[in-house]
């Protein structure tokens, strides 16, 4: 796999910010925020009252001179602040990506559940290269949960506490994962799935976080194939005619996602799809569907039966 370094565009590891202070050095420095903005980000809070936001981003930062109040209310860095934010994206990184010199990594995890910030843990991960419309390494590690594995899990994945008791848990191969994951394209099926626990991973692990690109191929099938009518990973390689080794283990079922990966991108540059841009154009919401019920993401929010679940 090419060094991280030569990478001109994906997704970028760094140390997660252990103060409040040091995060709202990251949230300000591509220009001021409002308060409310601020400390949601900050404090990493859902809802928050103007006047609570407002005390609060004085206590935090009112002390410090790398921050700033400006008169419309908005917090602004300081020349001092400005000095000590994280650098600008290069002029590499702002050059506009094309396809077919991205490296994707395509990227699966079965875990204990479904809930990465309640408990659950990665049993499995695997990481699939791709570029240039081509498969390349892949990457595959059993890891030990440090909880128990409930029994349907086992039954799904086939993955029972004997086979990880004795594997390492996710810190220990943190640093693989992220040599493999820098400078890349998170590629998923359903993608914030695995993006949430793989980064829950890291933050508890070893203290970092992900940010950057990412690619949904749920996403990518309803955009380039609408007359698909399902997009679960069964129904997506059993369109481009792909045999999945081992469903519900980490390894085939990435390795899967890459090869439709592969093929899909094919088809967008059939259809004039060339660049990073064009991609995210071609994936972006429109019209009513993009409108959903505050209800309606709630509904979402819970996992659906197997028999209705087209992101699996």
């Amino acid at each position: 796999m090419t060094a991280p370094s030569s990478r001109p565009f994906g997704t970028v590891v760094t140390p997660r910010p252990t103060t409040l202070s040091a995060r709202a050095l990251r949230c300000l420095a591509d220009g001021p925020l409002d308060a409310v903005t601020l400390m949601r980000d900050v404090c990493q809070v859902a809802r928050l009252q103007v006047d609570a936001a407002e005390r609060m981003a004085q206590a935090l930062l009112g002390h410090h001179p790398e921050f700033a109040r400006l008169p419309s209310g908005h917090w602004a860095l300081t020349e001092a602040g400005t000095a000590s934010a994280p650098p600008a994206a290069s002029a590499a990184s702002a050059a506009v990506p094309r396809l077919a010199d991205i490296a994707f990594s395509v990227v699966d995890v079965e875990t204990t559940g479904t809930q990465a910030s309640g408990g659950d843990r990665i049993t499995e991960i695997a990481i699939v290269e791709v570029r240039g419309g081509e498969v390349g390494d892949v990457f595959s590690q059993l890891v030990n949960p440090e909880r128990p594995i409930p029994p349907y899990i086992t039954a799904l994945t086939r993955i029972s506490w004997d086979m990880v008791r004795d594997q390492p848990p996710f810190r220990q191969v943190a640093q693989g994962v992220l040599d493999r994951l820098s400078g890349t394209v998170f590629v998923a099926h359903n993608a914030s799935f695995d993006w949430r626990f793989v980064s829950e991973e890291l933050r508890r692990g070893v203290g970092h976080e992900l940010s950057g690109p990412r690619l949904c191929t749920v996403r990518l099938a309803k955009a380039l194939l609408p007359d698909l009518p399902r997009r679960s990973l069964d129904h997506l390689t059993r369109y481009f005619n792909i045999e999945i080794e081992a469903r519900h283990r980490a390894a085939g079922d990435a390795l899967a996602t890459a090869q439709a990966l592969c093929r899909m991108l094919r088809v967008a540059e059939g259809e004039g799809v060339r660049t990073w841009p064009e991609l995210e154009a071609l994936l972006a919401p429109r019209g009513p569907r993009a409108r959903r019920t505050a209800s309606d993401r709630r509904r979402r929010a819970f996992p659906l039966p197997v028999s209705e679940d087209d992101i699996a």
